[in-house]
């Protein structure tokens, strides 16, 4: 700085004493901003590294998404071998993530849709359980009764027999064959039911 106002040649021996005072001023207010830009500049400087720190890091991460896109694992591979990424290659790995996001984004949707999906069958299922619960409560019933009119029949079909015996020897003969025939029919019609 000093350098520079020789080099301006700045009649200081001219100036008077405010204008001395305003220049120093100035000058104290630029070696202050100086200060203040190398600060930054120096701040600047470690979060570049510790960009670069999180970029190795993503790094590792993107080589799980490598099924992703070939163009992003040439982009990656290429990073991962020269080992420093440029500020414009971290806007690149950025927007990569982001599409990754996104695609993984949608995939959570679709898994969603397909839990609900799932959820629907898994109810329709318990409403067919319940269903087949109630078919099968009415096909024991149904066993049940047509165990009893089968009991029944045989026990038809044993006094049938006795009342042969016992109308051997009568004349109504006729009519027991007539219902002997209804009660073979009738059981002829529940076997092949």
């Amino acid at each position: 700085m000093k350098n520079k106002i020789k080099k301006l040649k700045l009649p200081l021996s001219k100036m008077t004493g405010d204008e001395k005072d305003y220049t120093a001023v100035l000058l104290e207010d630029v070696n202050s901003n100086m200060k203040a830009f190398w600060e930054v500049l120096s701040s600047t400087q470690n979060d570049v590294k510790e960009l670069k720190e999180k970029s190795d890091a993503t790094w590792e991460i993107l080589q799980d998404v490598k099924e992703k896109s070939d163009a992003t694992w040439e982009i990656l591979q290429g990073v991962k071998e020269k080992g420093d990424a440029t500020f414009e290659q971290v806007g690149l790995i950025t927007e990569r993530l982001v599409s990754v996001e996104e695609e993984q984004i949608k995939t959570n949707k679709r898994l969603d849709s397909m839990d609900t999906r799932f959820d629907s069958i898994d109810s329709r299922l318990d409403s067919m359980d319940t269903r087949f619960d109630s078919i099968d409560s009415r096909f024991d019933s149904m066993d049940f009764k047509l165990d009893n009119i089968t009991k029944e029949i045989s026990f038809i079909k044993e006094e049938i027999k006795t009342l042969k015996i016992t109308l051997s020897e009568k004349a109504d003969k006729e009519k027991l064959k007539i219902l002997e025939f209804k009660i073979n029919r009738i059981e002829s019609q529940f076997k092949l039911a």
